[in-house]
């Protein structure tokens, strides 16, 4: 199966269109903006380009005269009306996390809250030769979901595989670090097949999945750019329901907080909002030009849901710490992150700058665990830390060594201090509250395990005692390992 696309197509699908040139690019930035009562922000940051600088200045309107005659041209923000390419159902669903608190948490393991550092060891190994684009796992760990490119969703036995039920050959050990010797044991699988034209049904590699907190259902993003609803628990392995709006590859999904509600996004440039109980749309979210990379809401705990109730005031374009209602934050692969307030359906977007030289790239993006902080992964070996409510600029930029590659995942860990960074030739553990005059050191450390190879996630459980990283490039750029490795966390 294709598992990547070309540089030509990477251009193509980012930038809408073949032609090289800066006309080209202009004038077919609405040709790929999506749907919906919103506004985009499109930047464009033309300073290199001196041969075009007078045409361009002209048709923007936004040139300043230079002493000896030429234009320089100023970084400006153009606003362009965007609609949403998917028809809403009528009459739509409903915005559920407005209406059901949040599910409980799992308790953090002992010593988590406020450690100074963590010990994390490779023990477990996942074998399996195909990359893994997607896992999820129950909050109790369970159970555990993969999926990727050979199409198939399977599910492993995670306390068996921790207990050591399977161990590792020595094959399989080879290339791998001595401290890894559990093999995962896998409880079953089934075809993940989706429903094509004519009614045929094919087998499509799982681009994206979650899973129900009691391991009820699962959903599933196909290359078609159906949702596939599969049951679980009972009579497991049968598919429920197609939700059917997307048109390309549904690379990202989350369930809501409460559970009710489901949000999807997909190389079609469409985030959609489910009403589970229902399957229809409750709303779309048209700001992003590229295809969706990362989508997260921020942590919303039944305090928060409680002083939701209480206010009356609902948010728009602007966010402060003082924000009561849900927020859900997109990335997009073109560097574009964007925050929505859940509550306000006609609020623009509040868009979160990148850095000048800064390639537009963005794979991955994250929440600290207290919500007031957002990471996102650049593609230049750099992770640039933003306040939430403190406007749109980064506060700060975490630099990783120069051949490092992009940061392809990103997570948060529990204490609040520590971000896990995945990049193309090791996992780091980065330390955020390093003490200034320890500065001259490295501010990281390196996880062993993987050592080249594209990371397709991080996955920390609610209780921070393991973390999974499995190797695959999502459908995009990037080779894998064909490892999908466990850890466990010790404060």
């Amino acid at each position: 199966m294709d598992s990547g696309f070309n540089d030509d197509f990477l251009e193509k699908e980012l930038f809408g269109g073949d032609d090289d040139g800066l006309d080209g690019a202009s004038m077919d930035v609405d040709d790929m903006m999506l749907t919906g009562q919103s506004v985009v922000a499109v930047e464009a940051d033309l300073a290199s380009a001196a041969a075009a600088a007078d045409a361009v200045a002209a048709a923007a309107g936004n040139g300043v005269p230079e002493d000896d005659g030429r234009v320089r041209l100023e970084r400006s923000r153009e606003l362009h009306t965007a609609k949403l390419d998917i028809a809403m159902d009528d009459p739509p669903g409903e915005l559920t996390l407005l209406q059901h608190p949040p599910r409980a948490q799992v308790g953090l393991a002992d010593g988590v809250q406020g450690c100074s550092t963590f010990e994390v060891t490779p023990t477990m190994a996942l074998v399996n030769p195909w990359q893994i684009y997607t896992v999820t796992a129950t909050p109790n760990m369970r159970w555990l979901f993969t999926g990727g490119e050979d199409g198939y969703i399977k599910k492993w036995d995670f306390n068996a595989t921790v207990n050591g039920k399977q161990l590792l050959t020595l094959g399989q050990r080879h290339s791998l670090v001595d401290s890894i010797a559990k093999a995962g044991v896998i409880a079953s699988y089934w075809d993940h097949t989706d429903v094509v034209e004519g009614g045929v049904e094919m087998l499509s590699p799982v681009y994206s999945m979650a899973v129900h907190s009691q391991a009820l259902w699962l959903v599933s993003g196909m290359k078609s750019g159906h949702i596939g609803l599969w049951s679980v628990r009972h009579d497991e392995g049968r598919r429920i329901s197609l939700l059917s709006k997307h048109k390309k590859p549904v690379s990202v999904l989350r369930i809501s907080p409460d559970e009710y509600g489901l949000v999807s996004g997909s190389w079609d440039r469409a985030v959609l909002y489910w009403d589970l109980n229902t399957g229809r749309l409750a709303r779309g979210f048209a700001g992003h030009t590229s295809q969706i990379s990362s989508i997260e809401f921020q942590p919303w705990s039944c305090e928060q849901y409680e002083a939701h109730l209480r206010s009356e005031s609902v948010g728009g374009a602007e966010f402060d710490a003082q924000t009561t209602g849900p927020v859900l934050m997109t990335t997009s692969i073109d560097g574009q992150c964007l925050l929505w307030d859940v509550r306000a359906p006609k609020a623009l977007p509040h868009p979160l700058d990148t850095p000048k030289k800064t390639p537009p790239w963005a794979t991955s993006a994250c929440w600290s665990r207290d919500g007031k902080r957002i990471y996102v992964g650049r593609r230049n070996n750099s992770v640039d830390e933003y306040e939430f409510g403190a406007g749109s600029l980064p506060v700060r930029t975490l630099r990783l060594p120069l051949n490092s590659g992009p940061v392809t995942a990103l997570a948060a860990m529990a204490n609040g201090r520590h971000l896990v960074c995945a990049s193309a030739d090791n996992v780091r553990v980065w330390d955020l509250e390093q003490p200034a005059e320890r500065r001259s050191t490295v501010p990281f450390q390196v996880i062993p395990g993987h050592h080249g190879g594209t990371i397709s996630s991080v996955f920390i459980d609610e209780s921070s005692r393991y973390m999974l990283t499995p190797s695959g490039n999502r459908g995009w750029d990037g080779t894998s390992n064909g490892n999908n490795l466990g850890y466990e966390l010790t404060p």
